[in-house]
């Protein structure tokens, strides 16, 4: 993916909050908890970017290192599955896929708009919204068939 160029240096309050892990948060399989740990912290690092000011290639750094993650949790999460004939592979990448896509978006609007309070709500709604609750369904659901299987990836 290309490196964003452009973004406003809107000076606006903008109040991000922070995503914390919690137990709910944990699916049991010590590889996929690491890098959802990961993920969170890198999605800290994109909002405190934006709440913070830190300027276009700030925010341009954490963005790409957000999106760079994501493909490489993905494409674990995906070749687990491949390995163990998870029978629900195809509808829990497309749920990847959608997350890749609102990814993009979220880039597009940053790189036409600039960190604004729109962004910081997307990022806020949008993404924390859908880690969680993709965490505590889909990812439950993907954890549960590797623990029957006594299946347990490593890192």
């Amino acid at each position: 993916m290309a490196p964003f160029q452009r973004g406003s240096k809107n000076k606006e309050s903008i109040d991000m909050a922070k995503v914390e892990w919690e137990s709910s948060l944990s699916v049991g399989i010590e590889l996929i908890d690491a890098q959802h740990k990961q993920w969170i912290e890198h999605l800290n690092d994109v909002g405190a970017a934006v709440e913070e000011h830190h300027g276009p290639d700030r925010i341009t750094d954490a963005l790409s290192f957000l999106i760079g993650y994501t493909k490489t949790h993905f494409d674990t999460e995906e070749k687990v599955m491949a390995e163990h004939d998870y029978p629900d592979l195809a509808a829990h990448r497309a749920k990847h896929e959608s997350m890749k896509d609102t990814l993009a978006d979220l880039v597009r609007d940053f790189e036409e708009e600039g960190a604004t309070h729109e962004l910081a709500n997307a990022i806020d709604t949008m993404l924390v919204s859908w880690l969680k609750r993709h965490i505590r369904t889909v990812d439950h659901l993907l954890a549960d068939f590797l623990k029957e299987k006594g299946i347990s990836p490593a890192a």
